[in-house]
């Protein structure tokens, strides 16, 4: 079996499917993981930066939307 991949700073993953054996990693409890047909160019920028600063960008902010309606 090979060696499990920590991904700390979180991103986008590479390899194999689940059908083809997936990719081993290891995750903590609070971690999210989003399937794989929700990541596509549309959303990509908006989870990098999810990622990188812990929140909504605020062009999507939930809480400002649900404000405004």
């Amino acid at each position: 079996m090979p060696k499990k991949k920590k991904y700390v700073k979180g991103g986008p993953l590479k390899g194999l499917s689940h059908e083809k054996g997936g990719i081993p990693i290891e995750v903590e409890g609070g971690e999210y993981i989003i399937k794989k047909s929700s990541v596509n160019p549309k959303t990509e920028a908006y989870l990098e930066y999810i990622n990188t600063h812990g929140k909504l960008p605020t062009s999507i902010d939930a809480r400002k939307r649900s404000k405004k309606e």
